[in-house]
């Protein structure tokens, strides 16, 4: 095993700039969903790295199926089982606040800069070479394999896996394998995943706007309508958010915008709330007794500040993966509707339905309507499984770390494929990034992760 893990790790350091190199120009390219157009359905941004990919596995010797834009699948070998690696195009929007250009895949003090650096195209990338070198190794008679190789790239993991989703009914389960989009050494479960919306009619000549995803920690908030300038000014420094809101006139309008600091939706903990910001600026500017108050006031009340759901009723927690974690995504003025978008990770104990029912118990005092878009049940893998005892043999076998599995609030394409589980990037102790401004990975790490996920490939093609 000594032997076989040298041949791995000289063949990564050798492919030290093709590797590089591809992360990014995968980097440059905008992979965030649009509009569906032809052979496109996440748009042309995700599809025109779908293509890079593709053109990329074939330069490597993979055979490629591409499924109607949903997804690509890479293989190698004719074994009845294969070791299935899973990784995603889709980025996130950019937001605010960047000091590189977020799609040029910027290289300084040795890190790669970009939207999708660490989450998950970086990644990715290194996950593909070492199942290239993999597959080269066993083409040279220098390993033997007893389980096909198989890479899948999805281009909708941020928004749903709808591309797994459709993926899978056209294509086997994997016998096992694992995706390289959260944390090392090894995930061995991940909290359920709620996105719901509560709405309600309002009545009012007013705007507003707030967040991109339902995943992510909104940076900005824009409220438009007719009110007291100096008033709103008072308010917000009476608040202290100062450097957090400003106040302005657009078009016989007077306008609030609010400013927070993004982060992924599952360490809402992490990041500021530009919608709550926003909601606790309204509670004392917006002073007419109408539907619209009746909304901001239930807001103040039953979510604020508060990440964790107590206000809600549902601040669950066990002790297998912790306590629920709620992020406010987004928030809009639909037509003569507000609705709001919310994103809870919640324990792998829970129920949706306990959560459910906690929540429409409140939101029925303020005729407020509940409307589930997604629930993703927890997933959860025991310490002792094939799975989870190979990935975390090889993570300390290049470590050291005696670091025990994970369960994390983050989603993963292990939910949507089976026998699968997420296994780094991240190392304990670093810096959450994802999704926020100035994403990067450096490439010591990246280079890391593909002996990392090389050996854990070989590994797990071995049945013995």
């Amino acid at each position: 095993m000594e032997n076989v893990r040298k041949l791995i790790n000289e063949e990564i350091e050798n492919l030290k700039e093709d590797i590089i190199a591809s992360t990014v120009a995968l980097i440059k390219i905008k992979s965030v969903e649009s509009t569906a157009q032809d052979g496109m359905p996440f748009g042309k941004g995700v599809n025109d790295a779908l293509v890079f990919c593709e053109d990329l596995c074939q330069k490597l010797g993979f055979e490629t199926k591409n499924f109607d834009g949903y997804a690509l699948e890479a293989r190698f070998g004719e074994h009845s089982e294969d070791v299935c690696v899973i990784g995603h195009l889709d980025v996130v929007p950019e937001g605010d606040g960047w000091s590189v250009p977020p799609y040029e895949g910027v290289i300084k003090d040795g890190k790669i800069y970009g939207r999708g650096a660490i989450d998950d195209k970086g990644p990715t990338v290194a996950a593909l070479y070492g199942m290239y070198v993999v597959k080269k190794l066993a083409e040279e008679g220098k390993i033997s394999l007893d389980r096909s190789l198989r890479f899948v790239f999805g281009t909708n993991e941020e928004s749903g896996s709808k591309c797994l989703q459709y993926y899978f009914k056209k294509a086997k389960y994997p016998t096992v394998g694992f995706t390289p989009d959260a944390d090392f050494p090894v995930i061995q479960g991940e909290k359920g995943f709620l996105v719901f919306e509560l709405s309600k009619k309002v009545d009012g000549n007013f705007f507003i706007e707030g967040g991109e995803r339902p995943n992510m920690v909104p940076d900005r908030c824009i409220f438009k309508g007719i009110f007291d300038i100096q008033k709103a000014k008072d308010v917000i420094s009476k608040k202290g958010l100062e450097k957090k809101a400003e106040v302005y006139e657009e078009n016989g309008m007077a306008v609030i915008k609010t400013k927070g600091v993004s982060a992924h939706g599952s360490l809402p903990f992490k990041g500021e709330n530009a919608i709550s910001y926003m909601f606790d600026i309204l509670q004392d500017l917006y002073e007419k007794e109408d539907e619209f108050k009746r909304f901001v006031e239930f807001y103040n009340k039953h979510i604020s500040y508060d990440v964790f759901g107590k206000n809600l009723n549902i601040g669950f927690e066990d002790q297998k993966s912790g306590k629920l974690v709620l992020n406010v995504g987004m928030v809009r003025k639909v037509d003569d509707r507000i609705v709001l978008t919310i994103n809870i990770r919640y324990p792998v104990d829970t129920k949706y339905e306990d959560i459910e029912r906690e929540i429409k118990n409140i939101i029925k005092e303020y005729e407020i309507d509940y409307k589930l878009i997604t629930d993703m049940p927890p997933l959860y893998f025991e310490k002792d499984h094939f799975l989870i005892k190979t990935l975390l043999d090889v993570y300390k076998e290049f470590t050291g770390d005696d670091t025990q599995p994970l369960v994390i609030g983050g989603g993963t394409y292990a939910r949507w494929a089976r026998n699968v589980v997420a296994f780094g990037p991240n190392m304990p102790g670093d810096e959450e990034v994802a999704h926020q401004k100035d994403e990067y990975i450096s490439i010591e790490r990246l280079l890391t992760c593909a002996k990392i996920y090389a050996n854990a490939i070989y590994r797990l093609a071995k049945k013995e």
